[in-house]
């Protein structure tokens, strides 16, 4: 072969093999498939799933000082308004009482005693007063001041005291553990003079007077 000829074919050949090489479409590459999520993700922060205790405020180690509080005096009872009752101390009003219930020792009885008591339909409390002549024996019926002392070795002279009569409020001298002192400045067959001062119960409760409980 004329080597002319074969070096055209050479050329014709490389020609066509380079058109068919440009001729293949050039493949863009593989987009990268994103990965599914299996959960959802959270839109929120999670709650708690136990109840949170409130914190309170702390307290002071010690409490800011107060004022002292100013001293009053005792109360006084108004008119129609026989006792007032602040706290342990019973202040009566005499003068504001119903007529006095008074009864002298009974002749030939084996237990002797003076019997004064207020009516406690009226004045809303009773107070009365024991005074046994034999019971004991460090006072028999004679006039002078003496101590309150219900008992057999003491002077036989006894107190008793309900705050609201009818009312549901106990004898607050049913233990007749009353402490005090009475001044007997008459007694009669019809009359009487008596003065109580610091009267005081076991419960604290206290009558201090001077109270004096005459017949009109």
């Amino acid at each position: 072969m004329n080597p002319r000829l074969l070096l055209g074919a050479i050329v014709l050949l490389a020609a066509g093999c380079s058109a068919t090489v440009s001729a293949t479409p050039t493949l863009a590459p593989a987009a990268t498939a994103t990965p599914k999520l299996t959960t959802a993700p959270p839109t929120e922060a999670p709650k708690p799933t136990g109840t949170r205790a409130t914190a309170q405020p702390t307290q002071p180690a010690t409490a800011p000082p107060t004022a002292a509080p100013t001293p009053t005096a005792a109360p006084t009872p108004t008119a129609g308004s026989p006792i007032i009752i602040e706290g342990d101390v019973v202040t009566i009003d005499p003068a504001a009482l119903a007529p006095l219930f008074y009864a002298p020792p009974v002749d030939g009885s084996s237990d002797p005693f003076y019997h004064i008591h207020t009516t406690p339909e009226v004045d809303g409390f009773f107070l009365s007063i024991e005074a046994y002549t034999v019971y004991g024996p460090q006072w028999t019926g004679q006039l002078g001041t003496f101590d309150i002392d219900c008992t057999a070795a003491g002077t036989g002279i006894c107190v008793h005291f309900d705050p609201d009569g009818p009312g549901p409020a106990l004898d607050l001298g049913a233990d007749f553990a009353v402490t005090g002192q009475i001044t007997f400045s008459l007694l009669g067959e019809d009359a009487f003079d008596v003065t109580l001062e610091g009267v005081t119960f076991s419960d604290g409760t206290v009558i201090p007077g001077p109270l004096n409980l005459a017949s009109d």
